[in-house]
C-alpha cells in the first residue's frame, strides 16, 4: 500500500487510515495513531503535537540517521506501543565481503505529559550486523578403497585371494566463508515526562500498565558464515578476516518534571 502524505489542518483530528504515513512538519493539534498502525516522522524528524493518542500496538518511527524529537503536551498511550529510532540491520555478505554493519540508532528526545499509559517501548538501539556468507564445499573426490581379488593358477587350479589398495582421487578444497558485520551503536535518549498522578515503572517486562521499557543497546555482531568442507585429501575453507568494531550502548537521561 503506498505511503500517504497527510496535510495538516488546524484543529483537525488526524487519524491514520493506512499502515504507514508520513508526519507533518508543522505542529499538530491532535494526532491519533490507530491500533496497529505506524506513523513516520517527516524529513525534519520532528513531531510536535498538542494531544497524542497511540492506540494499542501503535508505532511512531524516526529516521535513525538524524536527531529526532517528539513533543506532546498531552499523551494517551495504549498497550504495546513503540517509539523507535532503532538502526537498521546490516545486509548479508557474499563470498568476497563480510556482512555489512548495522546502522547506529538515532539520538532521540521525547518530551511528554502522560495522561494515560498502558505499555510503551522506546527503542534507540543499534542495528545488528549482517550475516556472513557460507563457503562452498569442494568436490568430494574418491576415497582410497580396498578390493579383494581372486587369481586362479591355470596349471594347479589353485586360487589365491589378495586384498589390494585402490588409490582414490583427491577432491578440491572448500572455499572460505566471510565474517558477519559489526553492530551499530545505540542512540542516546532523553526522556522528559510528567504524569497524571501515577508513577511509571521502567524496564520491568512483567508490568502491563504504566510501563516504559527503554532499549539503547548496541547491535550484535552478525554471525559468520560456515566454511566450505574440503573434499578427499583437501583442506576445509577458513573464514576471511574482517575488522569488527564493538558496538556501544546509548546513554539515557530521564527527567521527571513532576519532581522539579
Amino acid at each position: 500500500m503506498p505511503k500517504t502524505l497527510l496535510i495538516p489542518i488546524a484543529s483537525a483530528l488526524l487519524a491514520l487510515s493506512f499502515s504507514t504515513t508520513f508526519a507533518q512538519q508543522r505542529p499538530l493539534s491532535k494526532l491519533v495513531v490507530a491500533k496497529g498502525e505506524t506513523y513516520v516522522a517527516g524529513p525534519d524528524n520532528i513531531i510536535l503535537v498538542d494531544t497524542l493518542i497511540m492506540q494499542d500496538r501503535a508505532t511512531i518511527k524516526f529516521d535513525p540517521s538524524q536527531y529526532g524529537v517528539l513533543e506532546a503536551k498531552v499523551a494517551y498511550i495504549g498497550q504495546k506501543c513503540l517509539i523507535s529510532s532503532k538502526g537498521t540491520n546490516g545486509s548479508k555478505g557474499n563470498r568476497e565481503n563480510a556482512g555489512s554493519n548495522g546502522a547506529n540508532g538515532g539520538d532521540l528526545t521525547v518530551s511528554v505529559h502522560l495522561a494515560a499509559l498502558g505499555s510503551l517501548i522506546i527503542d534507540t538501539s543499534g542495528g545488528d550486523g549482517g550475516r556472513g556468507a557460507d563457503g562452498n564445499n569442494g568436490a568430494a573426490g574418491i576415497k582410497d578403497r580396498h578390493e579383494t581379488r581372486t587369481v586362479t593358477d591355470p596349471v594347479t587350479k589353485q586360487t589365491t585371494t589378495t586384498t589390494v589398495l585402490v588409490p582414490g582421487q583427491p577432491g578440491t578444497a572448500g572455499s572460505d566463508a566471510t565474517m558477519g558485520g559489526s553492530g551499530g551503536n545505540g542512540g542516546n535518549l532523553t526522556l522528559q515526562y510528567s504524569t497524571g498522578g501515577f508513577i511509571p515503572i521502567f524496564n520491568n517486562e512483567a508490568v502491563k500498565k504504566n510501563s516504559i521499557r527503554i532499549h539503547t543497546t548496541g547491535g550484535r555482531q552478525g554471525q559468520s558464515g560456515q566454511p566450505g568442507k574440503g573434499g578427499f585429501q583437501r583442506a576445509d575453507g577458513g573464514i576471511k578476516f574482517s575488522e569488527i568494531i564493538p558496538s556501544s550502548e546509548g546513554k539515557i537521561m530521564l527527567i521527571n518534571r513532576d519532581a522539579l
